[in-house]
């Protein structure tokens, strides 16, 4: 493999590996999002405070852990699956790295 093929295929896993890492945080992103939204529907506010006071109280703190544990159970095995996919992604660029003697520090792409 020459120099130049090797570096795109390295490039094209670090991408790949990066996009799966994007889903991770997506997922989990979504099941904050809705544990938050439906915390809000599910314990609507009576009152106004002033605006730099927080209308969170620590029961829908509580709430809102509820809803995010029971959201985790069911998104458990997508976030799992993607868990996998990210490590046997990453094992495969360290042992492309390793077989061609590459030292160069892998680039950092931004999963966000």
């Amino acid at each position: 493999m020459t120099r130049d093929a090797l570096a795109a295929a390295l490039f094209s896993m670090e991408a790949t590996l990066a996009d799966t890492r994007r889903n991770i945080a997506s997922v989990e992103r979504r099941m904050r999002d809705h544990a938050e939204a439906e915390t809000i529907r599910s314990r609507p506010k009576a009152r106004h405070y002033h605006r730099r006071m927080s209308r969170w109280t620590g029961a829908d703190e509580a709430e809102y852990r509820r809803i995010l544990d029971a959201l985790a159970g069911v998104m458990t095995a997508e976030l799992a699956q993607l868990g996998r996919k990210a490590e046997r992604q990453d094992r495969a660029i360290e042992v492309l790295r390793c077989k061609y003697g590459v030292n160069a520090p892998r680039p950092r792409i931004s999963i966000y």
